[in-house]
């Protein structure tokens, strides 16, 4: 078993019996010299249970990565607005919220989140046609049709 492999083990042991909690995704840095973990909530993660995971982390690489192995090394972290939604889990807390993603034509979208059904997202968005006003459509896309879907940040008030 590979070393990012192994260390996703050891994330995925370190939350065991705390469903709420789920690894999202590994990151190999290029040079592989660092591993990143990443993880997330149903409603987030606390900051603690990255240090938490962290801290199981490396006492098993302590115990159980061989020196020939070489220097390495792993971080853990929660997703952070710039990631991409991964995981369908990850949509259900920003309901409400504005999605932006590409659909399968390549063309950006967004609209207010409203539902997930299975993989059925379903968005409330403002068209603007040529010449039109502008109108509030719903529109369905399945989970697997569109790329990088991201949560839009907005300081409004």
């Amino acid at each position: 078993m590979d070393l990012a492999a192994q260390i996703e083990n050891w994330a995925n042991e370190a939350l065991q019996g705390e469903t709420e909690y789920f690894v999202v995704e590994i990151l190999r840095s290029k040079t592989g010299k660092q591993i990143t973990v990443i993880l997330d909530g149903d409603q987030g993660i606390p900051i603690q249970k990255c240090g938490e995971v962290s801290r199981f982390i490396s006492r098993k690489v302590d115990e159980e990565v061989p020196d020939e192995v070489g220097a390495f090394t792993v971080e853990v972290s929660s997703p952070g607005v710039d990631r991409p939604l991964k995981m369908i889990r990850q949509f259900a807390k920003h309901l409400g919220r504005s999605l932006r993603f590409m659909d399968e034509e390549g063309k950006e979208q967004e609209g207010v989140f409203k539902a997930l059904d299975g993989e059925t997202l379903n968005l409330e968005m403002t068209i603007k046609e040529k010449g039109k006003k502008k109108q509030v459509v719903e529109r369905t896309y399945n989970l697997s049709s569109i790329t990088d879907p991201k949560v839009v940040v907005s300081f409004k008030r």
